[in-house]
């Protein structure tokens, strides 16, 4: 749901107005303390809660660094699917033409119209949140015109089966594409996340300096910096979805090849 809301507009826009409401949240909330507790009474507190705060923050940070090294692999293995479904597609086409006609012919038309359908349609709709269908009858178009080829000699036979191993591969790396539109960091680890970003904010209100300006300065850096690294997790947990979505590059790439191939 969070993943949803950020990337539902252009992650500036969303996460320029996201980071500013933030700041200025904090400074008011800043503010607040220091009128209730006084800063001499605050700064005789810092010996004791330096250490504290250092724990807090140490802690949010390895969280935050862990879930980020996470989101990341998440957007990798993304775009390494995506190559792999296009580079699958790129072999089916060539071994086709080791099939007998009109099968080998039909399954060639076939695959240009998925890679086509892929770019115009299903990217598409993956960026703008939309579900895609779990079943594409264009893929199932093409088991039927390989399993109605009828292999003249041994090759033509192992074309086929070979060919009915990469479809396979082919609706199952679909169907992980499918799955991973909107990510898969649990709502659970959102929570953690910002509430104990918030929490560490706030622990720094306590803490005394001689410069109240300063202090502010540092609380906004503080929230600033935090802020900047959720919204990068949240871009890259949509791999398929919003404005950090893994561009058909290799789709389009491949489609040209096919084209320009007899």
């Amino acid at each position: 749901m969070m993943q949803m809301s950020v990337t539902m507009h252009p992650i500036w826009q969303t996460g320029g107005i996201i980071l500013a409401a933030a700041i200025l949240a904090a400074l008011l909330l800043q503010l607040v303390v220091h009128r209730i507790i006084p800063n001499a009474l605050r700064r005789e507190q810092t010996e004791l809660g330096a250490p504290i705060f250092a724990v807090i923050g140490t802690t949010y940070a390895v969280l935050l660094a862990f879930i980020a090294t996470a989101a990341w692999e998440q957007y990798s293995a993304a775009e390494a699917l995506a190559r792999h479904e296009a580079d699958l597609i790129g072999n089916i086409y060539s071994v086709s033409h080791g099939l007998p006609e009109p099968a080998g012919t039909q399954m060639r038309a076939e695959l240009t119209a998925y890679l086509t359908h892929i770019i115009d349609v299903e990217w598409p709709d993956q960026i703008a949140g939309e579900a895609i269908p779990p079943a594409e009858p264009l893929l199932t178009r093409l088991d039927q015109a390989l399993l109605r080829a009828k292999p003249a000699d041994p090759a033509q036979s192992n074309a086929q089966t070979f060919l009915i191993g990469a479809l396979s591969d082919v609706a199952t790396v679909r169907r992980d594409r499918r799955l991973a539109t909107h990510g898969t960091i649990p709502g659970l680890v959102w929570v953690v996340l910002v509430s104990g970003g918030a929490l560490m904010v706030c622990c720094s209100f306590v803490l005394g300096g001689p410069t109240p300006a300063l202090h502010l300065l540092m609380t906004a850096i503080l929230v600033a910096s935090g802020v900047l690294i959720l919204l990068l997790i949240v871009g890259l947990s949509s791999p398929f979805h919003g404005a950090l979505t893994i561009p058909p590059d290799a789709y389009t790439g491949v489609l040209a090849e096919l084209r320009a191939s007899p």
